[in-house]
């Protein structure tokens, strides 16, 4: 039976949701887009959009296909991810598979407890501050300058969105239900949750699971996380199998600061040697020169049989500087993104390709995870089992040779979340 298909925007977003499944015993793949030709589907997929950086008519495109494909493939629960952090065009989006689905209500919960992404009176936190005064107000492709979710939504696609507080939610479910049927009396669909904690998220899906079996869930990990078993669906006698890599390379296209702590505190350990790669280079015109002696590092380091990090500069005039020369150039902000990734991604497949004992991968930031599995001649990740909260692991769709990848997205995981990615690819952690 087909139970759960989730649309996400990125593909570290479309695995840190997906191995949710997982770890509920749903045999789960993630697609880097629509499945096609004779593609086993699984109980449970991911279709990942990779419409972030997009336009918005091309992502609203993307989201609507993804949702028919959904719908008349029988999938019985749709699930559309959002960014923890709510960046995206989330509102267009889930207005596109609404209006593709046609469900009851529309139950957006964006928080993630774990990793302190929470939602209080409509409004989302990062740490304890509002999302609009945190690092994510500075995102390159979807800087986020509203914390309010109901704004956001009447702003972007003009709907009236009720907000379910924690009173309504935490003082039983009749009060509760006269909440819903208010928002139903009053022709309103759209309904954002609050939460703290998870134990929030999972009484709200069982309340809302009591008054509608035609919804549409929005959310991040932290919802995928519990819906399986409110839902019914999970299958908790599974097994999984055991992981051990040869070799790791972690590409590390994220330029976030929780990132570059991740990453400096991995190449402090033993047996792992990095190289920086400069992305004013790529707009420089000597990149063509310049990556030849990268991969030719990366050859020297791999072949002395160390584990390996490529990493982007945290240096803020670097990024600005790329920026000017990419803007020089004729290029969009988006675009300049995108060509970084596409680069760096492109110097990964070199040195995995020239070094055939590599066959871990630490992937972070969605475009160059995503690109670098493509290069690759992956279709999508067949998901293993979570490492971390929000931190999967899998192994690749699609090629002849067997890689296993760990993907992350930027600002998750503790500071030796890398590391310890690397660890458990190569068998040096294991499951108590």
């Amino acid at each position: 039976m087909r139970k759960i298909g989730i649309i996400s925007d990125d593909l570290t977003g479309a695995n840190d949701s997906g191995v949710q499944l997982t770890e509920k015993g749903l045999t789960t793949s993630v697609f880097f887009d629509l499945p096609t030709g004779e593609v086993e589907l699984d109980e449970a997929i991911v279709i990942n959009t990779d419409s972030r950086s997009l336009s918005v008519e091309e992502a609203v495109n993307k989201s609507n296909l993804a949702a028919n494909f959904l719908k008349h493939n029988d999938y019985q629960y749709i699930y559309k991810k959002m960014d923890s952090t709510i960046r995206g065009h989330i509102a267009r989006e889930i207005e596109a598979i609404y209006k593709e689905i046609q469900p009851e209500y529309v139950f957006v919960a964006p928080a993630f407890p774990a990793l302190e992404r929470t939602t209080v009176d409509g409004s989302h936190y990062l740490k304890e501050e509002k999302i609009e005064n945190t690092e994510i107000s500075n995102d390159p492709v979807h800087p986020v300058t509203k914390s309010h979710i109901p704004t956001i939504f009447s702003d972007t696609i003009d709907v009236e969105m009720a907000t379910l507080t924690l009173d309504d939610l935490r003082n039983g479910f009749e009060k509760f239900n006269d909440k819903i049927t208010k928002c139903k009396e009053a022709g309103i669909s759209y309904l954002v949750c609050d939460a703290v904690e998870e134990s929030d998220l999972e009484l709200a899906a069982k309340y809302m699971v009591e008054l509608s079996n035609n919804i549409l869930w929005a959310g991040s990990a932290g919802l995928a996380e519990v819906l399986p078993e409110v839902l019914g669906i999970s299958n908790l006698d599974s097994q999984r199998r055991n992981i051990q890599a040869n070799q790791v390379l972690t590409i590390c296209g994220s330029l976030s600061s929780v990132t570059q702590k991740q990453i400096k505190y991995a190449i402090a350990q033993e047996n792992i040697e990095s190289v920086e790669v400069d992305t004013v280079q790529i707009f420089d015109g000597n990149w063509s020169e310049y990556s030849k002696r990268i991969v030719q590092m990366g050859r020297r380091i791999l072949s002395d049989y160390s584990d390996l990090v490529i990493y982007l500069p945290s240096n803020e005039d670097v990024r600005k500087e790329a920026k000017r020369k990419g803007l020089e150039q004729g290029f969009k902000e988006n675009q300049i993104s995108n060509i970084i990734s596409e680069e760096v991604s492109s110097l990964a497949y070199q040195i995995i390709k020239e070094n055939q004992n590599v066959n871990g991968l630490v992937l972070t930031g969605g475009d160059t995870a995503k690109d670098t599995a493509v290069k690759l001649g992956g279709i999508g990740i067949q998901l293993i089992k979570q490492i971390e909260t929000g931190i999967p692991l899998g192994t690749l769709i699609g090629p002849s040779e067997e890689y296993f990848v760990v993907t992350k997205a930027g600002a998750f995981g503790r500071t030796g979340s890398i590391y310890n990615a690397m660890m458990e690819l190569k068998g040096v952690l294991r499951d108590e």
